[in-house]
């Protein structure tokens, strides 16, 4: 019997809705049935577009970080801001994004980092490429702050970025435990105010 012919706006929408079933659920909390019945795709017929769950989920982190980053560059190339508020704006939106969501959902990367990252190495590595295409980014923002003299330059850029990675993921934890976002964002002024900002003098 000859395979079903796959459908690509299938396929886009499986990873559409996984990407909000995952963000709320969770890998493990999140069935087949479910991402099937949300999409209304018949049962059977996910393995005719990923050959795993696992294969599934890390499409997902792909597309959504691809997602992040478009937006992320589609600022960069509009804004005539200095590379800290440019920073600062981009993190505001986010924390406003996880405010509209009740400050439940969090980063699909650290949540699937938190619950996978040690039992898939398929996911781990994508997940470990996706940081390295944001710290990139990143980093050439710092750069130009620090030849701006507006960002310290006692640490490398590289450096800096991996603290605020770190940081921004910890500030993300915590609004899910306390269910919003003040104390995520304390820990962004502090990062943008004094952190990562020059000393004056």
């Amino acid at each position: 019997m000859p395979r079903p012919r796959r459908s690509e706006h299938t396929r886009e929408s499986l990873i559409e809705h996984g990407i909000e079933l995952l963000s709320e659920h969770g890998y493990h909390g999140t069935g087949l049935k479910l991402i099937l019945d949300t999409v209304k795709v018949p049962k059977g017929s996910f393995y005719n577009y990923f050959d795993s769950k696992e294969q599934f989920a890390a499409e997902i982190i792909e597309a959504y970080t691809a997602t992040l980053m478009a937006q992320f560059e589609r600022y960069l190339e509009t804004s005539n801001d200095d590379p800290l508020t440019m920073i600062r704006k981009v993190y505001e939106t986010m924390i406003k994004q996880f405010e509209a969501q009740g400050c439940h959902k969090g980063c699909l990367i650290g949540n699937m980092a938190a619950e996978i990252g040690g039992s898939s190495e398929r996911c781990r590595t994508v997940m470990q490429e996706t940081l390295e295409i944001w710290k990139r980014r990143i980093v050439e923002l710092l750069e130009l702050g620090q030849k701006k003299k507006q960002i310290r330059s006692d640490l490398g850029a590289s450096e800096l970025a991996d603290v605020f990675w770190n940081t921004w993921e910890g500030g993300i934890l915590r609004m899910k435990i306390d269910g919003n976002a003040a104390s995520l964002r304390r820990s962004l002024d502090i990062l943008l105010d004094y952190f990562l900002r020059e000393p004056a003098g």
